[in-house]
């Protein structure tokens, strides 16, 4: 009882945080916006002065965040010719991306990850709309760019193409160090290999690495096919650790996702078989079997490595070694070209 009264008082003091957070935001959020909108009647130059002091007041006020928005808005209404407009934009993200560093931060971890998306939906109503009237759909919603600020530790995901092209013709010097990443796909692709290229000794590092790569997938609501390929390699992770009942799981979402996945099969039915569940990982190499067979011939050569590899050491680990040998004759009887025949 001592210890749930502990934390209600916890909890309501969480809660009133957030509601005083909320509220000190709503006001920058107003006091800015009334700023924004005075802008309409200025000339180009006195523009890109007023929106930089716009800006500077929400930084003295503590709303970075706003602050960048501001100056994000800005910079989607004047372009990238004004220098003090495109340092201030630097400044600002950086700063933003400052409050997101890691406080221990592994150099071969995965990188902490900041979502404009999340952060643009963050900027209160009345500062939003003003926004959108200032620098058009573009300034107030989140693009499909990332770039990974080295230094820092911290993937900024949601670029536009005009952020891009500033971070890419306007490099900011050594402090900000950056690798420029097209899109999301990308990004996780490269989390993905960052996995793979790491030793088994590294096990913990290669699954934060593939875990980073699924929730920004996730996140950005990458495709189905990009999904699959973050849950095969987890699987893949999983029963290289011994962890049968999460790579059945594991594989059981990729099976959803991409029921004819020949590889996912076959991992569910090597768990199943480890796990003791014998009866159902020889039904399932069956109909593995039976796949293999129905595989059209142009398909045939794009699954000789990994998945026939699982099958056949199934195979031979339930004493079904004639049926291996057999499977193996037949498809090597309709592989084309001297490329594969050494995997047999």
């Amino acid at each position: 009882m001592a210890s749930q009264a502990g934390k209600k008082p916890g909890k309501r003091k969480e809660a009133q945080a957030r509601r005083e957070t909320q509220a000190a935001a709503e006001e920058d959020g107003e006091a800015l916006a009334e700023r924004v909108a005075a802008l309409a009647g200025d000339s180009q130059t006195d523009a890109v002065d007023a929106c930089c002091g716009v800006a500077d007041e929400g930084f003295r006020r503590g709303a970075h965040e706003l602050a960048f928005a501001v100056i994000r808005a800005s910079l989607h209404k004047h372009g990238l010719q004004n220098d003090k407009l495109c340092r201030r934009y630097f400044f600002l993200l950086d700063t933003v991306v400052k409050a997101r560093m890691a406080a221990i931060w592994k150099p071969e971890g995965p990188p902490k990850m900041l979502y404009l998306r999340e952060m643009l939906g963050r900027v209160p109503e009345v500062l939003s709309g003003q926004l959108a009237l200032l620098g058009g759909v573009d300034g107030v919603k989140a693009g499909e760019r990332c770039v990974l600020m080295k230094e820092r530790g911290v993937m900024v995901i949601g670029l536009s193409l005009l952020e891009w092209r500033l971070l890419l013709e306007k490099q900011a010097g050594p402090k900000m160090e950056m690798q420029m990443i097209s899109g999301v796909e990308e990004a996780v692709v490269r989390g993905l290999s960052q996995s793979e290229g790491m030793s088994d000794a590294q096990a913990e590092i290669k699954l934060s690495w593939n875990a980073w790569a699924l929730k920004l997938c996730e996140a950005e609501e990458g495709t189905p096919q990009l999904r699959g390929k973050c849950l095969l390699q987890r699987t893949v992770l999983l029963l290289a650790q011994n962890s049968f009942q999460k790579a059945i799981d594991s594989s059981g979402e990729v099976m959803r996702i991409q029921p004819a996945n020949k590889h996912a099969a076959a991992l569910n039915a090597t768990a199943l078989h480890k796990i003791g569940r014998k009866k159902e990982a020889a039904s399932a190499v069956t109909e593995l079997i039976g796949a293999f067979q129905r595989s059209e011939d142009q398909h045939v050569q794009d699954e000789l490595g990994a998945p026939l590899e699982l099958v056949v050491s199934l195979l031979v680990e339930m004493h079904r070694t004639k049926e291996a040998l057999r499977l193996l004759s037949q498809l090597l009887s309709r592989v084309s070209g001297p490329r594969h025949q050494p995997l047999f």
